[in-house]
């Protein structure tokens, strides 16, 4: 038996040489595991030796169609049958299913008739085994019976054989069939388009009308590595049709590649230097479409590429493989939050509670936060609103192959000064909830079960027509059911019979004043309900009372206090008064304003995040001088990276230059030390020469700032 496979072996290896094309088909039987439970070893022993015979029988039937023919059993239910079609075969190897296999199938079922009184149903795998130079025979017959296996594991594909011959084309002539499109990613601070993703593209393609099914399929016949390379080498290539100076590129990597020791050799950066681009223009974008099994290695191999200049990045963070456990192991500097996390977050009290912890949690462990597939308006406030930093989807721009204007929609909700007037006069806009929405038509039993599968909501919204014509508390609810025939009268009828349709709509820029105001003037059996925020009448959220008037007591206090919320020093309202107070003294003071060299610029290279622990740091020194230089000192924060300090005259010298040097210490454990610099410019004020105001006096110290950054580096100019 032996000698007669090994035969047959080479004679395969022989027939390979010389350029004949072999069919190799896997075959196993469906579920065979349940077959033998239910009728025992010695039956299935039965069942397969009927298997063999049937595909002998078959194979000496149809001889004459063949070059050669030959089965080999692998143990167990599985069996593989390699034919080499000679001239007279009159189907191609697409019709091996219909043509062979299920003819052979229905004799061998009427063969196993008398072992068991059920349909056995037989699974196949077919590839294709052609010569290519290079490679062994030994090697190609191998990887086609590897490939038949997977494929009989996998789930049928009647387009395989096309999809394959396609991959092949693009393999072949990418120029011609691949190209590469780009979407745009922004910042939500200013709208300015941060980066691009690059995105592959097929026009004209007939298999693969969703590029998503492109990589698993290259993946399943062994060629991931060269189609995730010409994507690549399209996207650099083409990305100057887009892309305009300091906007970074984010290219699609699998895991399984970036370990890959081809991929490590530097091809990609040599294209990038081609190009006119370097590594620290790219993030490298980590697609998990499979899990990662081995952390250590794949670390590795990351730290290998930043120590390059890239990026990494995260995709389809809060969907299939991207666990906490790859962010934590892995480190990434961007976190791309699903579109299955950023759909209806508006409305959806989970989502908008995963997506909030995703910020917090970036802001902690020092990355940013991407929301992917941003596609209405309502989205697009929401994750603004929780503080994303980027943002990409349809609502900003599709993808496309040359430069496109962003949806003028976007800079509409991203506005600097309305924003800066939302957060500054609106905080009713930082205590919004999401506001789940039903129709006029839901039924009152649907509401009532969503609000007993979310304990946490009180409130809902009822639409119609897309407006907003009444709400439903979730006590009102349950007390109407709960009454005698409250659940008969009520339930199977729809929610407009009791749903208050008189609640408080307050637009989001109403201050918090009235709306507190508001809120406490109604009635004592409305005083509590919640309250619904709206952009031109349009709902975005809502406040409960308890939320409103915990905000208003903390807003008094922090009023009280005039503390800067970042460092905790007093504000522009105590600095007013205690320049006011040395002046009403008439006795000499010193005043030292110290203001952070291109500070815009290094907060836009490394994040608003870093940016503030700089501002904190200065703040902190310049507290801990003031206790060691006397009593008097008076540190305030006048806001962003601008502080101010009120000394004796005597102290301004030393305190500038302990100052200078503290600064200079701390900035050596904080990245980009050679973009950070201090100005420090210093002003002695005598009453008794002028008029001097609080106003006089700033304009004033101004000037001399303005004079001290003229110098550049850690300076102290003192007037």
């Amino acid at each position: 038996m032996f000698k007669s496979v090994d035969m047959s072996q080479q004679k395969l290896y022989r027939l390979l040489r010389d350029q004949k094309t072999i069919w190799v088909l896997y075959l196993d039987i469906v579920k065979f595991h349940e077959v033998e439970f239910r009728y025992g070893y010695k039956i299935c022993r039965e069942i397969l030796d009927e298997i063999e015979r049937e595909i002998n029988h078959t194979i000496k039937q149809q001889r004459n169609l063949y070059l050669f023919s030959h089965f080999e059993s692998r143990g167990g239910d599985d069996f593989v049958v390699y034919f080499v079609p000679g001239k007279t075969i009159h189907w191609n190897i697409t019709e091996v299913i219909e043509q062979w296999v299920l003819p052979m199938q229905e004799r061998f079922n009427h063969r196993i008739r008398k072992l068991v009184n059920e349909k056995i149903s037989l699974r196949s795998g077919l590839a294709q085994c052609i010569n290519e130079a290079g490679r062994s025979a030994d090697y190609l017959l191998y990887a086609a019976v590897k490939e038949a296996f997977l494929l009989n594991k996998s789930e049928p594909d009647p387009q395989f054989f096309a999809r394959r011959e396609e991959i092949t084309h693009l393999i072949e002539e990418p120029d011609t069939y691949l190209k590469a499109a780009f979407q745009p990613i922004i910042e939500t601070r200013n709208g300015e388009v941060f980066g691009f993703e690059a995105l592959a593209r097929i026009p004209g393609s007939t298999c693969f009308n969703n590029i998503d099914d492109l990589f698993p399929f290259a993946e399943k016949i062994g060629q991931l590595y060269p189609i995730e390379t010409l994507c690549r080498r399209q996207a650099i290539t083409s990305y100057s049709n887009v892309a305009q100076k300091r906007e970074m590129l984010f290219l699609n990597i699998n895991p399984q590649i970036l370990i890959d020791p081809e991929f490590a050799s530097g091809h990609t950066r040599k294209l990038l230097r081609e190009k006119g681009l370097a590594p620290t223009d790219v993030v490298l974008e980590i697609t998990e479409r499979s899990a990662i099994e081995d952390f250590s290695t794949f670390r590795e191999a990351l730290d290998h590429y930043r120590n390059q200049g890239y990026l990494i990045a995260l995709d389809d963070v809060g969907a299939g493989y991207s666990s906490l456990q790859s962010v934590a192991e892995l480190h990434p500097d961007f976190l791309k939050v699903d579109r299955s996390l950023i759909q209806g977050v508006n409305a959806d009290p989970i989502k908008w509670a995963l997506l909030e912890t995703f910020v917090t949690f970036s802001k902690r462990i020092g990355c940013r936060i991407i929301a992917e597939g941003v596609e209405t308006a309502e989205e697009m406030r929401t994750v603004v609103q929780l503080g994303v930093d980027y943002v990409q989807g349809f609502f900003v721009a599709r993808p496309t192959f040359e430069r496109k204007n962003i949806n003028p929609a976007v800079m509409q909700i991203l506005d600097s000064k309305r924003r800066l007037k939302s957060i500054e006069q609106n905080p009713i806009l930082s205590m919004v909830e999401p506001l789940p929405l039903f129709n006029t038509h839901t039924l009152v039993n649907t509401i009532e079960t969503y609000f007993r599968e979310h304990q946490q909501q009180w409130l809902v919204g009822i639409t119609e027509d897309s407006r907003l014509v009444g709400v439903m508390q979730r006590d009102r609810l349950f007390a109407a059911l709960g009454t005698r025939y409250g659940v008969t009268l009520y339930l199977e009828r729809t929610i407009p019979i009791l749903m208050d349709t008189n609640p408080l709509i307050v637009e989001d820029t109403t201050p918090l004043e009235v709306v507190s105001s508001i809120a406490m003037q109604r009635s004592g059996a409305q005083l509590y309900d919640g309250i619904i925020v709206a952009n031109q009448r349009k709902p975005i959220g809502m406040v409960s009372v308890a939320n409103l008037m915990k905000t208003m007591a903390e807003r008094q206090i922090q009023i009280a206090r005039g503390a800067n919320p970042l460092t905790g020093l007093p504000g522009n309202l105590r600095i007013d008064q205690e320049i006011q107070h040395h002046l009403e003294r008439c006795l000499p003071f010193g005043l030292i304003y110290i203001d952070l060299n291109k500070f815009k610029f290094y907060n836009d290279l490394y994040g608003f995040q870093q940016g503030d622990l700089v501002i904190k740091m200065l703040g902190e020194i310049l507290m801990n001088e003031s206790c060691n230089t006397n009593e008097e000192t008076f540190v305030g924060h006048i806001g962003g990276d601008d502080f101010i300090m009120i000394s004796s005259p005597s102290d301004l010298d030393k305190l500038a230059g302990t100052i200078l040097t503290q600064f200079e210490q701390s900035c050596e454990q904080l990245p980009g030390t050679e973009n950070l610099s201090v100005s420090l410019a210093g002003l002695i004020i005598n009453a008794t020469d002028r008029n001097w105001t609080p106003l006089l006096v700033s304009e004033r110290a101004a000037q001399i700032k303005k004079e001290v950054k003229a110098l550049g580096g850690n300076s102290f100019l003192l007037r």
